[in-house]
């Protein structure tokens, strides 16, 4: 299941990345050329309209590069929560101690501003110097640092799957039943990450979107080979022998 996830989440090729630069870069300067045009255009029919369409212009830019730093910014939360999986794998494959207790000392950092964690950072701040194993203190601090969030994000999944089953009972439509799971899973997802601490803008939320995907997609094919092998061992050469053995097995 890992293996087929990472398929299903891996990057696009380099090459494919530098096509969509290149398009998006394009566009953008199409455009740009375009609106440029049309306020210098304006200035020379009507002074005033030219200056009108360039505060405008002036103003869709700022929000444009407002809506782009709240963006990168929503990236950088999930780069840095990818950076710090990646370093707790490691000091818990490792069992190295010292790196166990740096992943910790950062994950207690990433939730450092957070109110509603403040009891469970001194309660781990207050035992996590006791802990002698690389083990113990990554449980410990997934046990009282993860676990309260854990439960938000479980009610969280919980009255998702409310409002989707009510829309389902009491809508007849069934384009309204797809709208509405669709609404209900973008806005789970996007939820569970400001839970985690991954809050992500649109383009983070669809990054989010497609990893869930992936990974659901990756369920579907376990579960569909274990089906298979379900129904060729137990109507196969075993169930010859035995029908209760072959069911068994």
């Amino acid at each position: 299941m890992q293996a087929a996830a990472r398929l299903a989440t891996a990057r696009r090729p380099a090459s494919v990345r530098f096509a969509l630069w290149a398009f998006g870069a394009l566009f953008s300067f199409v455009l740009s050329v375009a609106a440029w045009n049309f306020v210098t255009g304006l200035f020379t029919a009507n002074g005033l309209l030219g200056w009108v369409a360039l505060l405008l212009l002036a103003l869709a830019v700022l929000s444009l590069l407002i809506l782009a730093l709240q963006e990168w910014a929503a990236f950088a939360r999930l780069a840095r929560i990818d950076h710090l999986r990646d370093r707790v794998e490691k000091a818990a494959t490792g069992h190295d101690l010292a790196a166990a207790r740096k992943a910790a000392a950062a994950v207690t950092s990433l939730y450092a501003g957070r109110e509603d964690l403040a009891w469970a950072r001194a309660r781990l701040e207050e035992r996590a110097g006791e802990v002698l194993d690389a083990d113990a203190l990554l449980g410990l601090t997934e046990t009282e640092l993860l676990a309260p969030l854990d439960e938000r994000v479980r009610r969280e999944i919980e009255g998702s799957a409310r409002q989707v089953a009510m829309v389902t009972a009491f809508v007849p439509l069934a384009l309204a039943d797809v709208a509405m799971a669709l609404w209900a899973n973008l806005r789970m997802i996007r939820r569970v990450a400001e839970i985690y601490g991954g809050k992500s803008g649109s383009f983070g939320s669809w990054r989010l979107l497609r990893r869930v995907f992936g990974h659901l997609a990756a369920t579907g094919a376990i579960a569909l080979t274990d089906d298979l092998i379900h129904s060729v061992v137990s109507g196969g050469l075993l169930s010859k022998v035995s029908r209760r053995f072959g069911e068994g097995w």
